[in-house]
C-alpha cells in the first residue's frame, strides 16, 4: 500500500517561540543537526517508507528552499495553512484522493526516523482500525530522555505520551479531522475530551481507573469511526519542539546520534 504524508507545517497567528528564540520567520525552518527541521522530516518520510507522496501544508514562498532534491524524496505538493491544525488538514485532504491512505505529522518532528515511520505503518495495516494514533510508554520515555518533560496521558494500564504521528487508514477516518475542529483546543487535556462523550468517562479517567482500550472505544463511538492506538518501542517519537528548550534537547540528540 502506498501512503501519502501530510506535514502540517503553518504557523501560528500569534507567533511562534521556538521562530522567535531562531529569528525565523516560521517554526519548520529552525534548525537541527545543520538543517530546518521541516527539511529533517521530508528526508524520514522518504527513507524506505512506502510513502510515494508529501502534502506540505504551509507557505510555500517561505519553505520550499529548504526542502532536499533527488529521487530518493517523495514527490512533493503544497496545501495553504488555515487557522488551526484541524482545519489545515481538512483542506489537505480535500487535494488527496479519498481512496488514498494518508499518515500525519508535523514539521516539529525533529528526530523523526524512517525506520520509526515505517514500523508505525505496518504495525497499523495490521490492525482494522480506520484512525491510528502512535504512542509511546510514558516509563520508556523517562528512561531515555529523563532531562525532559513530556505530557503524560494517564490510563489504568498504561502512561503513555502522543507522538504527532496518525495513520488515516480509510476514507471515514477523515471525517475525525473535521470533528476534531471543535475539540483541538484540549488534546492535552484529555478528562474534558472525554467528557463530551459523557461524564462517567472523565471521572472514571481522573480516578485513573479507565483503561486506554476503553477509551479509545469511547472516542470511536463518537467520531463515528475505530480508532486504535500503535503502542511505539521509540521514545524520541514523543519528542516535538514545542519550546526553546524542545529545541536544544533535539539539537543535543541529534548531535550525539550524528556522534556515533
Amino acid at each position: 500500500m502506498s501512503w501519502t504524508a501530510v506535514v502540517l507545517a503553518g504557523s501560528r497567528p500569534c507567533g511562534d517561540p521556538v521562530a522567535q528564540h531562531c529569528g525565523v520567520a516560521v517554526k519548520a525552518l529552525a534548525e537541527v543537526g545543520g538543517e530546518p527541521m521541516l527539511c529533517r522530516v521530508i528526508r524520514a518520510l522518504g527513507a524506505d517508507t512506502g510513502i510515494g507522496k508529501v502534502c506540505i501544508v504551509g507557505d510555500r514562498a517561505l519553505l520550499a528552499a529548504c526542502l532536499p532534491h533527488g529521487d530518493a524524496y517523495p514527490q512533493i505538493s503544497w496545501c495553504d495553512a488555515r487557522a488551526t491544525p484541524a482545519a489545515s488538514l481538512c483542506e489537505a485532504f480535500r487535494n488527496i484522493d479519498r481512496d488514498e491512505p494518508v499518515v500525519v505529522t508535523t514539521c516539529d518532528h525533529a528526530l523523526l526516523r524512517g525506520d520509526s515511520v515505517r514500523t508505525f505503518l505496518d504495525q497499523a495495516d495490521k490492525t482494522e482500525a480506520d484512525l491510528c494514533l502512535a504512542m509511546v510508554s510514558a516509563e520508556l520515555v523517562r528512561a531515555a530522555l529523563p532531562q525532559t518533560r513530556r505530557t503524560v496521558l494517564k490510563f489504568s494500564d498504561l502512561q503513555a505520551c502522543t507522538c504527532n504521528l496518525f495513520a488515516f487508514r480509510t476514507q471515514a477516518s477523515r471525517s475525525v479531522s473535521e470533528a476534531w475542529q471543535a475539540v483541538e483546543t484540549q488534546r492535552k487535556r484529555p478528562w474534558r475530551l472525554l467528557a463530551g462523550f459523557g461524564v462517567f468517562s472523565a471521572l472514571r479517567y481522573l480516578l485513573g481507573r479507565l483503561s486506554l482500550t476503553e477509551a479509545l472505544e469511547r472516542l470511536s463511538r463518537g467520531f463515528g469511526v475505530r480508532l486504535e492506538a500503535v503502542v511505539m518501542p521509540f521514545p524520541l517519537l514523543a519528542v516535538d519542539v514545542d519550546t526553546p528548550a524542545d529545541l536544544h534537547l533535539c539539537r543535543q540528540l541529534a548531535s550525539n546520534d550524528a556522534h556515533k
